[in-house]
């Protein structure tokens, strides 16, 4: 599978930006991603549900600063695949995420497509493919959460 990511329109200028402790901005897409998972950063697997809650939880705190984090779509999840940066998941198997994501995180991304209320999609990053999942299920669940840049 080749990578989705769109050509770098400013060369020379990395795509991937720390932002802080906690936060990696994507100069390509305009987003801000967490830089831990939330496997990483709770320490257990959580459902779609329960992860739909959490954020809300991390917007009130106001984590690093914002209160706009929210679950990516699965378009978004899928932009931070990319074979040619190797990294490790949770496992320690191979997966293809960008190395200024720490190694360690969950393998499978809960997205917010969600269909039929029941089902959302959880992107692999082993694979670079998505699939349609229970959204109460959590086994291995995990997300990465973002926000927009605000203009």
């Amino acid at each position: 599978m080749e990578s989705n990511q769109k050509p770098n329109e400013n060369p020379g200028v990395d795509r991937f930006v720390e932002d802080g402790e906690d936060a990696v901005i994507d100069t390509l897409n305009r987003l801000v991603w967490c830089k831990k998972d939330s496997w990483q950063s709770i320490g257990k697997w959580m459902s779609w549900r329960q992860l739909s809650d959490h954020v809300q939880e991390m917007n009130k705190k106001k984590f690093a600063g914002y209160g706009n984090w929210r679950l990516p779509s699965a378009q978004e999840a899928k932009s931070l695949f990319d074979k040619k940066h190797g990294n490790k998941d949770n496992m320690g198997q191979p997966a293809y995420l960008d190395p200024a994501f720490p190694a360690g995180f969950g393998f499978l991304c809960w997205t917010s497509d969600v269909r039929n209320k029941i089902q959302a999609v959880r992107f692999g990053y082993r694979k670079g493919v998505g699939s349609y999942d229970d959204i109460y299920r959590t086994s291995r669940g995990a997300t990465r959460f973002v926000r927009d840049i605000e203009s």
